[in-house]
């Protein structure tokens, strides 16, 4: 019973502000709930000075479960997991927690149980649902507690009970029990104190269903991800569908899967793709689980959903931004699963049950991958049965239609065995999330086949004349010396290849020794044929304006870097060091033509360098003035804060050295680095010229310097530190 004490001692109100202190901060530091339950019984039961508390919840079919308990000195037997059927509280105890909001204490030496704290309680007899519905709280506070109930908890060793409502939302999630072997009162602030610590549960509980909900859409939006990356991997799309497939059954907790994909025009078969526990594939009348009824009202169309490109990407973007919007998805032709919990109880797939009788399937979801009226086939899921195994308290009465107390708690197992498994909301909602993007997918594979065999006819068609306008406009883009000389070069190593050809064909050789060289002469001149085509072409397109520029954020003492490697074998050859001194961070540039620029100058500076030494410098600058003869510039005097800035980098060696006369045309055509026409050393003659043209393409300038011949060169160009094309 309580007592009359309605005022709150100082002791008192200290005790509770330092549980509730206690039990929120827990509360705060932890979102697992079955931590936060262990610490709220211990609490209570050192509180309340009882014999047990335990938390006990509801189950979804009404029965319910301890899964919370502190007892003090083993003076009561544990209950901590052991369940109870639903008569254990009945119907209209259950509607008086909900619409009291608070507590029910039952005193088995006075046969009183007490709903409410107020003073002036009025005694009613036995409690209905019916004289719920009709009378006012104040006329039920205190009633002669049920035999039946009395019984119920003698049987226990319990003389004294306090049982709080644990509510989450308007639903009773649980409740709190306080359980004594002798009579005991519960003064008034105690019982707040309980009914602030219940409503802290509440809170808790309500924590932890928003956690599970954030990791649960965390994972199938991880899920999702990986799929969808997985769907659009370059690799072999028969592949990726079985990988797809098996990641599905795992993440859907199954045991096997079918993927069946409906003939496609042009197509002789059906794709179907398996993995884990299936069904006898061939009925005994020939068909396949496919040919079964269910599946044929779900695997039906014959029209095409969309008649454009622009189509398919508008319901595309419809998906990405109503992902989780079923209903508005549903309505533009997007089908939910259709789960079945027991295949043996369903008549829809009374035809298909043979196939299942000697496997362990039990369970069945079929997702359609459907838009519209257009199918591309079917995603299905199994789950075998499974086998449950429950410890109740009390003894076992096979019917529970006679709501008789059970006279002893003694636990017993309830085995049962090839029980079906019921697919979740979350179930459902992660084989709805899954199959729309293995839908998309394959309906984008399939419109991309029938716009690839469009397009590589048109290509087919158009290939030969499209050929003949390039050449023709890459052509016409030359200067006339720059044509005469590009036929001269490219005569030389053609004429040479055949020469040396004719003389294999017609046999003039003496030995297998001149032969080889015959060969290596003919090798050399196709690759140096090859190499003149490639860097014309080159000019050819900046010149045309048909090479792009793609900015990027570039570390430029890494890439200089690099460039150092790639010359290390030649530079250990020759015994030339190369030198790097940068004095740039990062700048925006396009890496690959930055690349082939470098590469260019230090090829040139290692064939015309004997000894000495080649040496790559790069700093910042800011531009003062233009003139005529080209670019003025100076250090920065004011760091990055001046403006405009550029990046110059010059590449120095010790080498040959160029005439004063001949700079002004080194960077034409088929003109070496030494000036001279004949081209000594190999090579086509055109690497300062496609040199020059890169750098004018991203905004820089190019020239060279030399001392007079024989005492070296520098190349130096500069491009903008910071530039938008």
């Amino acid at each position: 019973m309580r007592d009359g004490n309605h005022f709150m001692t100082a002791r008192e109100a200290f005790i509770q502000a330092s549980l509730l202190n206690r039990m929120t901060h827990r509360i705060r530091q932890s979102l697992d709930l079955t931590e936060i339950l262990s610490a709220t019984v211990a609490e209570v039961r050192s509180f309340l000075q009882t014999d047990r508390v335990k938390v006990y919840r509801f189950q979804p079919d009404g029965t319910g479960q301890v899964i919370a308990e502190a007892i003090h000195n083993n003076r009561l037997p544990s209950l901590l997991g052991l369940h109870f059927p639903s008569t254990d509280i009945p119907p209209a105890a259950r509607e008086l927690f909900v619409k009291a909001r608070q507590r029910s204490i039952v005193s088995i030496p006075d046969q009183l149980i007490t709903l409410s704290r107020l003073p002036d309680a009025v005694t009613t007899g036995s409690l209905t649902l019916e004289a719920l519905q009709h009378y006012s709280m104040a006329e039920i506070l205190q009633r002669p507690v049920d035999p039946c109930h009395v019984d119920y908890l003698t049987a226990m060793g319990v003389q004294s009970s306090l049982v709080v409502p644990i509510l989450h939302g308007q639903t009773l999630w649980g409740l709190l029990v306080s359980h004594h072997v002798e009579p005991k009162t519960f003064s008034e602030p105690a019982l707040q104190t309980m009914q602030l610590l219940a409503d802290q549960v509440s809170i808790a509980i309500a924590q932890s269903e928003v956690l599970s909900q954030t990791r649960n859409k965390a994972y199938r939006e991880a899920l999702i991800n990986q799929i969808s990356t997985l769907l659009h991997a370059p690799l072999r799309i028969q592949n990726v569908l079985q990988m797809v497939l098996e990641r599905i059954v795992q993440a859907s907790q199954a045991t096997g899967g079918r993927l069946y994909l409906s003939l496609n025009e042009g197509e002789a078969v059906h794709e179907l793709y398996t993995c884990g526990t299936q069904p006898n594939v061939i009925g005994p009348d020939g068909a396949t689980l496919e040919q079964y009824s269910l599946w044929k009202e779900i695997i039906t169309s014959d029209r095409l959903p969309f008649q454009t490109v622009d189509e398919m990407n508008a319901w595309t973007e419809l998906m990405a931004a109503n992902e989780n919007n079923i209903t508005l998805l549903q309505s533009n032709g997007l089908h939910a699963p259709e789960a079945i919990a027991d295949l043996y109880q369903d008549q829809r797939l009374y035809d298909v049950v043979p196939l299942f009788r000697s496997t362990p399937i039990r369970s069945i979801m079929l997702m359609p991958l459907q838009h519209g009226h257009f199918s591309l086939g079917c995603l299905t899921i199994f789950r075998n049965e499974i086998d449950t195994d429950i410890v109740w308290a009390g003894q076992h009465n096979g019917d529970w239609r006679t709501n008789r107390v059970r006279l002893s708690f003694a636990a017993w197992r309830e085995l049962k065995q090839g029980q079906a498994q019921e697919w979740t909301e979350h179930d459902i909602e992660l084989v709805r999330s899954l199959g729309t993007h293995l839908t998309l997918a394959v309906m984008q594979r399939r419109l991309y086949q029938c716009e690839r065999e469009q397009r590589l006819l048109v290509e087919m068609r158009n290939q030969e004349l499209q050929n003949a306008r390039v050449t023709a406009e890459e052509a016409s883009r030359l200067k006339s010396n720059f044509l005469s000389s590009t036929s001269h070069e490219l005569r030389t190593p053609l004429a040479s290849m055949l020469n040396y050809l004719k003389l294999l064909n017609e046999g003039f050789y003496n030995d297998e020794a001149e032969l080889k060289e015959y060969v290596h002469i003919a090798y050399r001149s196709a690759e140096n044929l090859v190499a003149l085509i490639n860097d014309v072409l080159d000019i050819a397109k900046v010149e045309a304006g048909r090479m792009p520029v793609t900015l990027e954020t570039i570390d430029l003492p890494s890439l200089l870097t690099e460039q150092e490697m790639l010359f290390r074998p030649e530079s250990h050859r020759t015994g030339i060091p190369l030198i790097i001194e940068c004095g740039v961070g990062t700048i925006s540039s396009d890496p690959v033509k930055l690349r082939q620029i470098l590469t260019n100058l230090l090829s040139n500076a290692f064939k015309f360098t004997e000894q000495g030494e080649i040496r790559i410098r790069a700093t910042q600058r800011i531009v003062l003035s233009n003139s005529l003869n080209g670019v003025m510039l100076i250090n920065s005097p004011n760091g990055e804060n001046a403006a405009p800035q550029v990046v110059e980098i010059s590449v120095s060696d010790t080498g040959i050295g160029v005439n004063a006369q001949k700079r002004e045309w080194l960077f034409e055509p088929f003109v070496q680095a030494d000036g001279s026409i004949k081209r000594r050393y190999g090579g086509t003659g055109l690497g300062l010229t496609i040199c020059k043209r890169l750098v004018e393409l991203m905004g820089g300038q190019i020239w060279l310097d030399s001392p007079g011949k024989g005492h070296g060169t520098t190349v130096t160009f500069t491009l903008p530190k910071i530039k938008t094309f």
